[in-house]
């Protein structure tokens, strides 16, 4: 029928897969309305009469008897057990958004304003009026709940959900939230959220908002257009205006700000900073450009009398990172004027002035600290500062941050000179002018709600695990008491409150760990003294593995190592449309077995490492400051902008320091000046402040619990959720490698061996010893309570963490596995791992397969030394075996004779061209342990893929590293699964 194309036609022109991960709203604008209804093949004149004439014909005004809306109202009530489904009442939305539009436009923000533009569209009668209302009150909630929920259970594919409302207005608020912002609008707002270094994802305050806004409104040229500064005139226009801006800020993700900031690239180049615990504390620094590269790129730095070029790699939100950072000088990246250009074009310069106090906020989609102009309050945060320096920040940071905060001395990558301080929270500023220094780390707002640390999941709703929640951060600066108050779903429903906290301070910090959050939507609120309008609201998603982005068991399997597939097979799964495959412990189909005659495995013996040399030094990418500069000097010279005869005045002006490119507003106004000192004057009562605590022990539970709740995708998926619990690529890839090994994840990787996609496997329980299995793949706090429940009372469920993984374990009786299987779990035989063994080829097949590619740059090379397993400086690469190439990162390669004459060599990764070196001259890292049973490598040579999958699940656990010795021991391994997996690498 004509509504359901509608209906459908305007699921794809405003909620189409293009809006993935950004603001959506129900407002169709001209050309919008004319490609719905050609699309839905709608014959009218007008295709915003034609949508409302079906609008009125589907709400029952017509019909005898019926209730108006209530076909609307049931399909969305019903819409909750099938989510995904497209709502109903999406033509009506868009009909309650225009006119909320057409209100705006016309002027005059009130109910009946409202009302009478919703009856002109809908065509309704005099008579017929007050049931329109009436009713709509009634069912409004569902309405728009059915527009959100649907987006939510799309997880972002189809765009952010908008359509809250805040303060007042209750019915016409929801239709208004959609109304008040056009989309040229909302690209004014990114720009201007930019300009004044707002954080994507906080809530701001209306005040603190208007405040934000007011220069901009009243100032031309303005990044807001013509449509909102005329509307901002009006008191009622401006407050949906605010509230509007609050949530866009909350939903922004950034995006958009990186075209903004590639307009002043030299304020807009940012400092990186990754704080690492693995293998020990340290801290390496980056630098984002905000330019968009399609793949690899160039630097050019521009030194003196040189030019310095470096790699470039594609960052996450359409910037652009150095690649191998290592490589580059962390006291050029602090403390030298850098300058140059991206790749051949001159059109994208960059620059970055150095400053002797940085602050920098984590970033979820960056995966690290990244540098703001200024601290927003209760962020969590570090903070870089020169050495001489450190009085006056330390003072300012034990009067207006949280207690928690630290410095991290002896920290390893920080030059000398430089001090590093994390856990710091501002929450207060300095009630007197500060030192020009200090500026970074004041706070523009004066209120502010935030949710801070917990566990971030990806995806493209802002969403945190159920099993490691944020804290609520609520501040109202000057305020006798501040009550913070958790309603479950989107509305202020006083039957929905779950947590209500009183504190009377200017701050409240409420820990929602231990108080049991289901999974859902909850709306956190922040009141100020006796108000009843919350002054902040903030929206919290809390998810977990029990409510999966997808179901394992719906897509069934997603990748699988074939020997049908590749040469090199078992390094790299594919998509599952072979018949013989293996998939995490699970073998399907007739695999081919290899010898049945393995060789024994002999015993391991022990190399005498060789002395390490020391790697070339950091590159230099930067120009040295003057000693006058007042990077030396603390003294800023802050250029202000000319005024011009008649140019009219705003309330404040920015002026930017000639050598630091520090920026601080100074009044614009004799008003302004003397609200400042009224401001400054104040007194500052003391806060009783919790401490900032943090966990020093990852939660590896959380972290898999995460996994399953994404089930699969790229790489720099799993580096969000791995730089959560350590902040380096290094560990990254490491925690990927255990998860696969252990049979959780299956990997995909291309051809250079870089990891192009990951999936969870089925829950599986493998069995490991008498009475004893392992569950191995997918689990949820739902399926392992299922699994507790069908064990009888001589059987017991552990839970632990076993070198970085997550393990669940199954002592004594097992159910029958027609019970496992309703669960959703399946049940393998003690053979799987053997299976597996016997299914791998040898390794010299998988050298036949690897990339050949000619000897690429350089800066400097090593040759694995297999007696002393150990890479060593060389000079050439005239020797066949296996090479680390280091330029700004390393490339792992090897060489036979053959190689060396075509001049080729073939890519691998740090594991495996260890073994292949070994297996050339038949030195094989791999030996047995009979005292433990256990299978022993070198650390650092860990069997790649399937062949360290076959040792990993005769125990259900990953390699334990002995670091002492610099072993790597895959435990309770049998004789025959060792001799298989031995004389595979040997052949």
């Amino acid at each position: 029928m004509a509504y359901d194309r509608v209906r459908d036609a305007i699921a794809e022109e405003l909620f189409g897969s293009e809006h993935a991960g950004r603001p959506v709203y129900a407002l169709a604008d001209r050309s919008a309305l004319e490609r719905i209804a050609k699309s839905a093949r709608l014959e009218a004149h007008d295709p915003l009469e034609g949508i409302a004439q079906l609008v009125h014909a589907s709400i029952g005004l017509e019909e005898p008897g019926a209730v108006p809306f209530s076909a609307h109202a049931a399909a969305a009530r019903r819409q909750k057990s099938e989510p995904l489904d497209t709502p109903l009442a999406l033509p009506l939305l868009v009909v309650l958004s225009v006119a909320a539009e057409q209100m705006h436009a016309e002027g005059g923000v009130a109910a009946h304003n409202y009302y009478a533009r919703l009856h002109r569209l809908l065509g309704t009668s005099a008579d017929q009026h007050k049931r329109v209302q009436s009713y709509y009150r009634r069912h409004a909630a569902d309405l728009w709940d059915s527009l959100n929920a649907w987006l939510e259970a799309w997880e972002g594919e189809r765009g952010i959900p908008t359509a809250y409302t805040v303060g007042g207005h209750e019915y016409i608020g929801l239709p208004l939230s959609q109304a008040v912002v056009r989309q040229h609008d909302r690209d004014g707002l990114h720009e201007l959220f930019t300009l004044e270094g707002f954080t994507p994802g906080v809530r701001l305050s209306p005040a603190d908002m208007s405040i934000g806004m007011e220069p901009y409104a009243l100032a031309t040229p303005s990044p807001l257009s013509a449509h909102l500064r005329a509307l901002w005139r009006t008191a009622a226009s401006r407050e949906r205006i605010v509230d509007a801006a609050c949530l866009e800020l909350e939903a922004w993700s950034g995006a958009g700000s990186l075209e903004v900031t590639a307009q002043r690239a030299a304020a807009s180049t940012r400092l990186l900073a990754f704080l690492r615990t693995f293998p020990r504390k340290s801290v390496a620094f980056g630098l984002m450009l905000p330019y968009r590269s399609d793949g690899p790129d160039i630097i050019r730095f521009t030194l003196e009398e040189e030019e310095v070029i470096v790699p470039t790699s594609v960052g996450p939100g359409g910037s652009t990172r150095l690649s191998g950072a290592e490589g580059v000088s962390a006291v050029s990246l602090l403390g030298e004027e850098l300058a140059g250009e991206l790749g051949d074009d001159s059109a994208r310069p960059f620059a970055r002035l150095p400053k002797r106090v940085a602050p920098l906020r984590w970033d979820d989609l960056q995966g690290a600290f990244v540098e703001v102009e200024r601290l927003s309050l209760g962020e969590d945060s570090v903070v870089i500062a020169k050495a001489d320096a450190r009085g006056r920040v330390e003072a300012h940071l034990s009067a207006h941050a949280r207690p928690g905060w630290k410095e991290l001395s002896d920290l390893a990558g920080l030059p000398e000179g430089w001090l590093l301080y994390e856990h710091v929270q501002v929450v207060s500023g300095p009630s007197e002018r500060p030192h020009f220094d200090l500026l970074p780390l004041i706070p523009r707002a004066r209120t502010s709600l935030t949710l801070r640390g917990g566990f971030v999941l990806p995806g493209l709703l802002r969403k945190w695990s159920s099993l490691d929640p944020p804290e609520i951060v609520a501040l109202a600066s000057g305020a006798v008491s501040v009550t913070v108050r958790v309603y479950r779903g989107t509305r202020l429903d006083p039957g929905a409150v779950v947590l209500e906290v009183i504190a009377e301070d200017e701050l409240n910090v409420v820990s929602l760990v231990d108080r049991s959050l289901a999974d859902g939507e909850y709306l956190v609120t922040m009141m100020i003294d006796a108000a009843t309008r919350p002054s902040s609201t903030a929206l919290l998603r809390l998810r977990s593995a029990a409510t999966p982005q997808f179901s394992v068991q719906e897509v069934d399997i997603r990748l699988v190592y074939s020997p049908d597939g590749e040469a090199t097979w078992p390094l790299s799964a594919g998509a599952a449309t072979w018949l013989r495959y293996v998939n995490g412990a699970r073998v399907s189909g007739e695999i081919e077995i290899g010898s049945h005659h393995p060789e024994s495995m002999p015993d391991y013996e022990p190399r005498v490492r060789s002395t390490a040399t020391a790697p070339p030094g950091p590159l230099r990418v930067g120009v040295k400051v003057a000693q006058g500069s007042c990077h030396v000097t603390g003294m800023h010279r802050f250029m202000l902008p000319r005024v011009m005869p008649g140019q009219p005045s705003t309330r404040t002006v920015e002026g930017e320091c000639s050598t630091c490119g520090l920026v601080r507003r100074f009044a614009g106004t004799p008003w302004a000046a003397r609200r400042r000192d009224l401001n400054t004057s104040r007194p500052l009562r003391a806060l009783t402040l919790p401490p900032v605590i943090e966990s020093d022990e990852p939660d590896f539970q959380v972290a898999f619990d995460a996994l399953n709740h994404v089930g699969h995708g790229s790489f720099a998926t799993f580096e969000r959720i791995a730089a959560q619990v350590e902040g380096s690529g290094l560990f990254a890839d490491a925690f990927l490698r255990r998860q696969e090994v252990a049979g959780h994840i299956d990997v995909s990787r291309s051809e250079w061996f870089e990891v192009t996609e990951w999936a969870v496997n089925s829950a599986t329980l493998v069995p490991i010893a008498e009475n004893r299995w392992v569950l191995i793949g997918s689990r949820s706090r739902v399926l392992i309570e299922r699994i507790r429940e069908l064990l009888s009372d001589r059987s017991q469920l552990v839970q632990s963490v076993d070198a970085e993984l997550a393990r669940v374990e199954v002592v004594g009786d097992l159910p029958s596995r027609e019970a496992l299987f309703e669960a959703g779990v399946s049940v393998v035989g003690r053979s799987s791992a053997l299976t597996i063994a016997s299914a791998l080829p040898p390794l010299s097949s998988i050298v036949a397969g690897l990339k050949a590619i000619t000897v690429p740059s350089y800066r400097s090379a090593e040759l694995w030394n297999t007696a002393s397993a150990s890479w060593q400086p060389t000079s050439s690469l005239v020797s066949p075996g296996a090479y680390r190439l280091k330029d700004f990162r390393s490339v792992y390669v090897v060489r036979s004779d053959d190689d060396i004459e075509a001049g080729l060599v073939r890519v691998g990764n740090a594991q495996l061209v260890k073994h292949v070196a070994s297996l050339w001259v038949n030195d094989p890292l791999i030996g047995y342990h009979a005292r433990t049973g256990s299978v022993v490598v070198p650390l650092g040579a860990d069997l790649p893929a399937l062949y360290g999958r076959a040792l990993s699940l005769c125990s259900g656990r990953a390699p334990r590293e002995l670091v002492e010795t610099r072993l790597l021991q895959y435990p309770a391994v049998p004789r025959d699964v060792a001799d298989v997996v031995f004389t595979r690498l040997t052949q």
